[in-house]
């Protein structure tokens, strides 16, 4: 059993491919949950990261190194078959750096890269960082993100329990640093909605640079969480462009 990767279903053995999905600051593989059945022929698997969910026991990751560490070994032992990687916001940043990582170690890459609501990885973070604040204005701050039930944010001791996952995840990419590299051998497709203003699509524009193997870019209905809101776009979406590079490979 792969512990950083679940199915919400069985597996599907004779699936023509993999999308291995990572989540948002503070989501989980329940981030994806609603894709489920979406997708023909493609095996949905959704990343199980350090200090949430089953492994909530386990201490959060700090840094993008460890997590990338953690990561390399479990998607290389979902390479049997073609995949994808697929990455919403803190997501995106995290498969763009696991992708990186995997051609580094020479060992089998994704088909293509679907980055959602992160922008490209060399510009720098507009917001003030947000992981060093206090209780109650990090609180504050996750409000106006959005993704966490207000219910759960009222709730103190709820937030007590998550407080160190969610600011684990914001340490990492609030200290993330970009270093110049070659462009991926890898195609690049960005995700962004018309109404999100965490992350406009300009922002997204810049990871066409990351690319030397073509980069396209989709615009949704809805805001930061537009994989929800206009999902059956979304997932027509990745459909089409999983089932297009199968094709041609």
């Amino acid at each position: 059993m792969n512990p950083w990767f679940t199915h919400f279903s069985r597996p599907a053995p004779h699936a023509g491919a993999r999308l291995l999905c990572l989540p948002s600051s503070g989501g989980g593989s329940t981030l994806y949950r609603p894709w489920l059945g979406g997708l023909e022929d493609v095996e949905l698997q959704a990343a199980l990261l350090p200090g949430r969910e089953r492994r909530m026991l386990e201490a959060p990751v700090q840094t993008m190194a460890a997590m990338v560490d953690g990561l390399v070994p479990a998607v290389t032992a979902l390479a049997d078959r073609p995949y994808f990687l697929f990455g919403h916001s803190m997501g995106a940043l995290i498969a763009f750096e696991l992708t990186r990582a995997l051609v580094a170690r020479a060992v089998p890459l994704p088909r293509r890269l679907f980055v959602s609501a992160f922008r490209a990885p060399d510009m720098p973070n507009p917001k003030r960082d947000l992981h060093a604040l206090p209780d109650d204005e990090f609180i504050d701050a996750l409000r106006d993100y959005g993704g966490t039930p207000e219910a759960v944010l009222r709730h103190r001791e709820t937030m007590d329990a998550l407080l160190p996952m969610l600011r684990a995840d914001f340490r990492m990419h609030e200290t993330y640093r970009y270093h110049a590299a070659r462009p991926l051998p890898v195609p690049i497709t960005a995700l962004a909605g018309r109404a999100d203003d965490a992350v406009p699509a300009s922002q997204m524009a810049g990871w066409a640079k990351q690319t030397d193997e073509g980069f396209t870019m989709h615009h949704f209905d809805g805001a930061h969480f537009f994989i929800h809101d206009d999902r059956d776009a979304v997932l027509k979406t990745l459909g089409e462009a999983i089932h297009e590079e199968l094709a041609f490979a």
